[in-house]
Parts: C-alpha cells; sequence; structure tokens
C-alpha cells in the first residue's frame, strides 16, 4: 500500500481539526512533524490546536518554532499573540500582534487584540488607537465599539463610553438587540427619525403594545402621559421579573444598600413597627426592612416579580395593585413606607405623595428615590426620559414635599444604579410626618 504524501496527510489532519476530532488531528500533526521537523505548517496548525485546548506552554513552543522556519504569515505571528495575551504577557503579545499586523493589516480583530493587549500594558492611547482603526476597518462590527466604551469606562470618560456602546449596539446584528435598546442608541446618537421610524414599525405590528406606545411618547415628546400605564409596568416587569436581579446587579443598584446605610443611622423605631414597601418588586428592599419590622407589607403590579418575592418569605403580605389604587383603598397607617426606585414610573407626584402622608403615622418616615432632572428649574418639574422612565427636578420634588407637609430629613444626591457602565445621578430622600 502506498504512503499518502505528507501534503495529503496534512490536509486529512486539517479536515480532523476543522470537525473538531481534535485527538485524531494532532496525532496526525505530530506524525508529520517526526517525519520531517522542518515542515512548518504543520506545527504552527498544532501550535494553534494546542492553544484551542489550552494547553498554552507547548502551543509557544510549536508556534515559536513555526515561525522560526517560516515568518511570513501573519496569521501565525497573530496566534503566538493570542497564546501570549492569555499568559498574560503583555509585551511579547503586543510584539506578535504587531508583526501580525505590519503583514496583514487589514483584519479588525488583529486590531482589536493588539488593543487589548496594550490596555493589560496600561498604554491606554495606543489601544484607544487600535480600537478606533478596528471600528474604521468594520464599522458593522460592535466589537471594537464596546471596547471603546470599556476602554473610556476605565478612563472616567463616561460620555464617550455611552456614545461608543449605542455605536455598538447600532452595528450589531439586529436579532441580538430588543427593539427597546435599538430605540434608545438612534435617539442618543442624534438618530431621531430612524429611532420613531423603528417604534412606529412596532406599533404597526402591535398597534395596541402597552411598550411600545408608552416609549413613541417619550420620543415625541409630544402628550407625555403624568404617568406609566399600568398596563406598560406590568407587561414590562412580567417579562423582566427572571433576570430582574441579576439585572440590577450588573447595573449596580444602589437601592437596597442606601436604605440599609441609612436605617442603620436610625435610633430602633417603634417596637413591631408597621412598614410598607411600595413597588417592592422581588424583595431587594423588603430584605432590608424585615429585621426592623413588625409588620412588612408589599405592593407590586407585576405578579412575576410578587411570586419572587414571595420565595423569600419576608412579607407578612403582598398585594398586587397599582400603588395609589392600594393606597385609596387602605385603612391602615404605617410607621414606615419606602418607595425605591419606584417613583420613576410616575411623572407628576402631587397625589401619590398626599396619599403617603395620609397613610404614616405622626413621626412616621417615608423613604423614597427618584431620577435627578437636571437643568434650570424654570419650569422644571418632571421629564419622561427614552429610557421610559421619568425624572423629577429637584426643586420640584422639595416645593411639592412642603406642600404637602412633610419634614424633609434628608436629600443626598447619589448614584441610583448604571447604565452601559455610566453614573445615573438621582437623590435619596427621607421624610417624615
Amino acid at each position: 500500500m502506498l504512503k499518502k504524501a505528507p501534503n495529503a496527510v496534512l490536509l486529512e489532519a486539517m479536515r480532523k481539526h476543522l470537525n473538531g476530532d481534535l485527538a485524531a488531528a494532532e496525532t496526525l500533526y505530530l506524525e508529520i512533524i517526526a517525519t520531517d521537523p522542518s515542515e512548518p505548517q504543520a506545527k504552527h496548525y498544532l501550535g494553534y490546536l494546542l492553544q484551542q485546548t489550552d494547553r498554552l506552554a507547548e502551543a509557544f513552543e510549536q508556534l515559536t518554532a513555526a515561525i522560526a522556519l517560516d515568518n511570513r504569515h501573519a496569521e501565525w505571528h497573530f496566534n503566538l499573540g493570542i497564546v501570549l495575551f492569555k499568559q498574560g504577557f503583555a509585551v511579547p503579545a503586543i510584539d506578535a500582534f504587531s508583526k501580525a499586523i505590519a503583514l496583514d493589516s487589514n483584519k479588525y480583530f488583529y486590531w482589536t487584540n493588539l488593543g487589548a493587549a496594550l490596555e493589560m500594558n496600561q498604554e491606554w492611547a495606543r489601544a484607544e488607537h487600535c480600537y478606533t482603526v478596528a471600528s474604521n476597518i468594520d464599522p458593522n462590527c460592535s466589537d471594537a465599539f464596546y471596547l471603546l466604551s470599556a476602554l473610556c469606562l476605565k478612563l472616567g470618560r463616561f460620555s464617550e463610553a455611552r456614545c461608543f456602546n449605542h455605536c455598538g449596539i447600532i452595528a450589531a446584528p439586529s436579532n441580538c438587540t430588543s427593539k427597546i435598546v435599538l430605540g434608545q442608541a438612534y435617539y442618543e446618537l442624534g438618530k431621531v427619525d430612524n429611532a420613531i421610524t423603528l417604534f412606529e414599525d412596532w406599533l404597526a405590528e402591535e398597534p395596541d403594545n402597552p411598550v411600545a406606545m408608552h416609549l413613541m411618547a417619550a420620543y415625541r415628546g409630544q402628550q407625555v402621559p403624568e404617568q406609566c400605564s399600568k398596563q406598560y409596568i406590568e407587561l414590562t416587569f412580567d417579562s423582566f421579573a427572571p433576570t430582574f436581579e441579576n439585572i440590577l446587579n450588573r447595573l449596580a443598584y444602589g437601592g437596597p444598600e442606601l436604605v440599609r446605610n441609612y436605617l442603620a443611622t436610625l435610633d430602633r423605631p417603634a417596637e413591631n413597627p408597621t412598614m410598607l414597601d411600595l413597588g417592592c418588586g422581588t424583595g431587594l428592599v423588603g430584605n432590608v426592612l424585615a429585621p426592623y419590622a413588625g409588620v412588612l407589607i408589599g405592593v407590586d403590579l407585576s405578579q412575576n416579580m410578587l411570586d419572587r418575592a414571595a420565595l423569600k418569605n419576608v412579607y407578612h403580605q403582598l398585594h398586587k395593585s397599582d400603588i395609589t389604587d392600594f393606597l385609596r383603598a387602605s385603612h391602615d397607617q404605617y410607621d414606615l413606607i419606602t418607595c425605591m426606585d419606584t417613583l420613576i414610573y410616575l411623572g407628576r407626584l402631587d397625589s401619590v405623595f398626599s396619599l403617603i402622608y395620609q397613610k404614616l403615622k405622626t413621626g412616621g418616615l417615608f423613604i423614597f428615590s427618584t431620577e435627578k432632572l437636571l437643568g434650570d428649574a424654570y419650569e422644571s418639574t418632571y421629564k419622561l426620559n427614552i429610557s421610559g422612565r421619568y425624572s423629577h427636578h429637584p426643586d420640584y420634588l422639595i416645593k411639592l414635599l412642603n406642600y404637602t407637609g412633610f419634614k424633609i430629613i434628608t436629600i443626598q444626591d447619589v448614584t441610583i444604579r448604571k447604565e452601559s457602565g455610566c453614573p445615573i445621578e438621582g437623590q435619596f430622600i427621607c421624610v417624615s410626618r
């Protein structure tokens, strides 16, 4: 039987490699190298296979041997760079990626990987240049934009970080991005017509969709509702519930910690105090209140959120209700009412403040948070943002709280959460009756 020619064996090894039969491919590569130690391709592909299986020291040996025999292939230098980068060797990785680019400067991922190695070496300006080149080579690839966004976040350049993140969202395949996120990206980049067209098309497909209707009002800035519709809130949070806490962790949501830290500064409340958690969600604030509460009641419009709150076993009662409807129907009074990250779904607050005031016992506390509306106080009360949430001007809040009869104890400027890694300015407020 005739032996296969070496190139035929190499082709077979590569075919097995591509088909995922790595053990058989490795055996064939080693056979070729044993037969002809000066054969560089087998050494390269074996090095690549070893890199794929995280045998990095062996991969380095084979790749450097291949390049020593033939240094004309950009891909080989690139794969060596990956091996070095994975081992944390920034400077040699930079050298390897740079050699790959010198041979072929038109592959965007050569530039993004060089940028990552430069970041590892804390060469921020050079890294940014690499990511920018990559984004110019392939404007439809989101990777470079997201890397630019992450670098700007690291450097505290938040507005640029948001911009690059939105560029990445638009560049990403449309089936990977929700209409809500895509519309916001268009709007933030000044492509308002694209955003409105997106929601018009959504409404053409689903004319009664409460999310699309609410966001269209925010984007057009006309006929702004005084609060989110109950249908919008219920639909949004029922769908949000399974991933709610994971997402809030990623967004560094600070509501529960703000409440915890504030309660720790107070004298112990009255014995067995009755507490009401409005917009309780999955019970994150309830966890904080439970050690202090004699009776703890949670209210939320989303049944799916309430189901998850019930699993925490911290609430004595849970009610599925709009918060204003609940307050109107309740005949009880409370020692403490919390409303964290909930008033952002209401614009006008006079009615809800009045109801909360009525339901507080004398000396009782009302703790809540808002997103902060910045700018001139003239005619500034609240604003429906393209996020679908409302922000409130500090002067509006102070005026309304005083008018309602509350005594303001504290107003703190805080970071409520982060979006695209950037801080969202808010206010943490405690008032008493």
